[in-house]
């Protein structure tokens, strides 16, 4: 008997020895891991100086005009900022998006998500943001910027730019995570961090907005989230648009079959979002594609053959659009080469009626605006001049 019990005691200790080393509790599920940091889900691949930019949303419940001003002006924002090079190169803009402060979000996570990891898919990150939806919440600002600097696939490169925006309306020192430390991480990673309060300047200083932002070496600003955008049209706007519905045709998609559909569909889904909110918005959407930091080389033949006149010949008939069917590979591109001059030169005319508009907005243009698009913008070109870039105008 007393041999019975000590086998089984042994086996008990052995058990537990096994449990204690080769078994754990699922880390959300532990107790004594009070801050989870996801892994980076990809990493950065590095192709000239680059501009990397995480926007930071509060989707609480009284946020609604914030993402709308998100929305209207996402275009704006990303085609001043592809107006900087650095050692005479254009620079390359990825954008990354979380939200936070929605209740329907699990409380474990903090109330936030990833939306959108860095990318180049400019379309990608438009396609998130206007599917956000507002709803009451808890709006943890440490929290966000701490799994933003864990979980974005940020650049180690000197020469580039990293930054965070992150735009609320609550105390910046809710939640577990003191914001202090989340900053002090952003900082050691290079990253700057900016802050936009949705209220008055006075209300965002007491609940830490400006601290956060001076800590992170960054910009404070407050706006109106609820206030509408003021629209200057101009005698350029129509033929701009004309010209972009003619630069769509130049895409030509490749894959499997459901993917080449989505994505050529996804061009016209984000040109119908941006026209939704307003016509200076659809014009800013058509100024980006006219540009080369607006790129489908993962989806457009085109984009793909520019960057690789090779890249036609590794390609799968059966990824090719039906109209390409039985033809060869030289035939092929042939007709892609013709769609690439096409394509550059409505890009040209783009341009070359942006620095008309541009001209005419200025003149037209009576103080500055206070709102999401004019703070980020002001506060990146002030950040990327300060780290070497230039800006065309």
């Amino acid at each position: 008997m007393k041999k019975t019990k000590y086998i089984i005691l042994s086996s008990l200790l052995a058990f537990t020895s096994l449990t204690a080393s080769k078994i754990s509790m699922p880390d959300i599920l532990n107790p004594s891991i009070s801050e989870q940091a996801t892994p980076v889900h990809s990493t950065f691949k590095r192709t000239g100086p680059t501009v990397q930019i995480g926007i930071l949303l509060d989707t609480s419940g009284s946020m609604s005009g914030l993402i709308d001003q998100a929305k209207d002006q996402l275009w704006k924002i990303v085609n001043e900022v592809a107006k900087a090079n650095k050692h005479n190169k254009d620079v390359n803009i990825q954008v990354g998006l979380f939200e936070y402060g929605k209740s329907a979000l699990p409380s474990y996570e903090g109330y936030l998500q990833m939306l959108s990891p860095l990318t180049y898919d400019l379309d990608k990150v438009s396609e998130e943001l206007f599917q956000l939806r507002t709803n009451g919440g808890e709006e943890y600002a440490g929290k966000v910027i701490l799994e933003s600097v864990n979980r974005f696939a940020w650049s180690s490169h000197k020469d580039d730019m990293k930054l965070l925006i992150i735009a609320g309306n609550e105390s910046f020192a809710q939640g577990s995570v003191p914001y202090k430390q989340a900053i002090e991480k952003a900082k050691h990673n290079g990253i700057i961090v900016n802050t936009i309060f949705c209220g008055t300047q006075r209300q965002g200083k007491n609940l830490h907005w400006e601290d956060a932002a001076t800590r992170g070496e960054g910009k404070y600003f407050n706006i109106n989230h609820n206030d509408r955008r003021v629209y200057i049209a101009t005698p350029y706007d129509d033929d701009i648009i004309i010209l972009g519905k003619r630069l769509n045709s130049t895409y030509v998609s490749y894959g499997e079959r459901k993917v080449r559909r989505a994505k050529r569909e996804n061009i016209e889904k984000q040109d119908a979002n941006a026209f939704s909110y307003s016509k200076t918005s659809y014009v800013e959407r058509n100024l980006v594609k006219s540009k080369k930091q607006y790129t489908q080389a993962s989806s457009d033949m085109v984009s793909a053959y520019t960057k690789d006149k090779n890249s036609i010949m590794q390609m799968k008939e059966s990824e090719m659009p039906d109209a390409f069917k039985g033809k060869s590979k030289e035939e092929i591109s042939k007709i892609i080469e013709k769609k690439k001059q096409e394509r550059s030169r409505l890009q040209k005319e783009i341009r070359k009626l942006e620095s008309k508009r541009d001209s005419y907005i200025a003149k037209n243009t009576k103080k500055d605006s206070k709102d999401l698009g004019s703070a980020v913008i002001k506060s990146i070109r002030k950040q990327a001049k300060e780290n070497g870039f230039n800006f065309k105008n």
